[in-house]
């Protein structure tokens, strides 16, 4: 458990994010609780509440905010934005032939690229934290 208060918001953020975009993903695929577009609300809600806890945060300890972003959580954090975009990008292949065969609904595909989108950088990033390659 990270000691510097960014590092564990950061970490617990990215967990939450990761964990409401799994549930949705799950709840949606077995037809389970509300529409998707009540799940995209939930999903939205926790990042801009992770995105202004992280902002009070760094404003209240500047020097802590410092030493949360040294070289190594930096080297991590680039990482993770780069495996998100390559995520992204099989997923719309993976998609688009999905589309373009009729297997799946254009629409539903573009829907579903968001929470890919959102989830899977801070699911590497807390798996970098997991491995010891970030705080």
């Amino acid at each position: 458990m990270p000691a510097n208060p960014i590092s564990r918001a950061r970490l617990f953020g990215s967990i939450a994010t990761v964990v409401t975009t799994l549930t949705a993903i799950i709840m949606a695929s077995l037809s389970v609780g509300p529409s998707g577009l009540i799940w995209a609300g939930v999903i939205a809600t926790v990042a801009l509440g992770y995105a202004l806890w992280s902002f009070i945060l760094h404003v209240r300890h500047p020097k802590a905010a410092d030493a949360a972003w040294d070289e190594q959580n930096t080297i991590a954090h680039r990482d993770s934005l780069i495996f998100g975009f390559w995520a992204v990008l099989w997923v719309f292949i993976a998609f688009l032939g999905l589309s373009v065969t009729g297997h799946m609904d254009p629409a539903v595909a573009f829907y579903w690229l968001g929470p890919v989108l959102g989830a899977v950088p801070p699911a590497h990033y807390v798996v970098s934290v997991l491995r010891g390659r970030a705080e």
